[in-house]
């Protein structure tokens, strides 16, 4: 099978699953490439370039890991791990089997261990920010960091035990096979010829009902309401970004970016709250970082309320953002 010339990954029946997006010696941390689907695929065809397009991601993001633990790899290969999720979420009706739940499993799992290590980093970038220069005179302030630093490496270790070790040789051998022999059952219709497209139609018309009804008041949404209005968007975002080739591209790309742009605003209430519950870690163990640790609690506290005005601002947005696939 000849690789995509194009940078991205190719749909049509029987391709897909054995594409690469980089060279494998690649040592620079890699973002997703287009996924390029054709009028004639099926769902079923769909899938397994979507599939393999976040595998793709995944493993192009090892090497520069393994390299030197580059925070811009875990980053990237969370995401890459919850595009695959969020893939086999929207094909979850269509296609089914052991294989697929398998994986499915071993991706959370995967994801749970990098997503510790990433959100040190976040917290780090975000202590380190204007809270750190407003603390910089405060020895307390450097005893935070180290203890902070502390927890950073164990996640990066644990991160290191799970990317070298013959588990994940074994999730994306077994994954990649399933995917090359389309292990699976697929309901009526999905192999059907041309099926992807009004599949892609039926799935983002839902994604955006979602994201409308969870975005809804969203000022004034719990933490856990607006943590779950940002998991629609992502969604919807991934959706938009998996099926955009089957559409207007510039439709598609205006869309994508304003989900990409509200889900960006949300994401900055998941990082205070995430921020809390480290400091919470950290305060339980050292009466010294108290003092700083309260200093950088409030300096969060003021940013959640200016959040409040941009969530009052991203509701009106997405209300008004049209559908690329009528």
């Amino acid at each position: 099978m000849e690789p995509a010339k194009h940078g991205g990954v190719e749909g049509g029946a029987g391709r897909g699953a054995t594409l690469r997006l980089v060279p494998a010696a690649a040592e620079e941390p890699q973002k997703a490439r287009p996924v390029k689907l054709l009028a004639s695929d099926s769902v079923e065809d769909a899938a397994v370039c979507v599939f393999s397009a976040s595998l793709d991601h995944f493993e192009a993001n090892l090497p520069a890991f393994k390299g030197d633990q580059s925070a811009e790899a875990v980053h990237q290969m969370r995401v890459a791990l919850r595009r695959l999720r969020a893939a086999m979420g929207l094909f979850k009706d269509a296609l089914f089997g052991e294989a697929l739940e398998a994986a499915r499993a071993r991706a959370k799992d995967l994801g749970s261990v990098l997503g510790a290590a990433r959100n040190f980093d976040v917290f780090h970038e975000m202590l380190t920010a204007a809270p750190g220069e407003a603390l910089s005179d405060d020895p307390g302030f450097y005893a935070l960091l180290d203890a902070l630093e502390l927890r950073r490496a164990k996640a990066y270790r644990a991160a290191r035990a799970e990317l070298e070790g013959p588990r994940l040789e074994d999730f994306l051998g077994d994954f990649r096979k399933a995917i090359a022999e389309r292990d699976w059952r697929a309901a009526a219709g999905m192999s059907d010829e041309g099926s992807a497209r009004a599949f892609a139609r039926e799935t983002l018309s839902r994604l955006r009902k979602r994201v409308l009804k969870k975005t809804r008041g969203l000022a004034k949404r719990s933490p856990e309401e607006r943590h779950a209005a940002r998991i629609a968007l992502k969604k919807a975002r991934y959706g938009a970004e998996f099926f955009e080739s089957l559409f207007d591209a510039d439709a598609a790309a205006e869309f994508s970016a304003a989900l990409a742009k509200s889900q960006d605003g949300l994401g900055a209430f998941n990082d205070i709250a995430m921020a809390g519950r480290l400091l919470d870690d950290v305060d339980a163990e050292s009466a010294t970082s108290l003092r700083p640790s309260g200093f950088v609690r409030g300096w969060f506290a003021h940013a959640a309320q200016e959040g409040a005005a941009h969530a009052r601002k991203t509701e009106k947005k997405l209300k008004k953002l049209k559908p690329f696939w009528s």
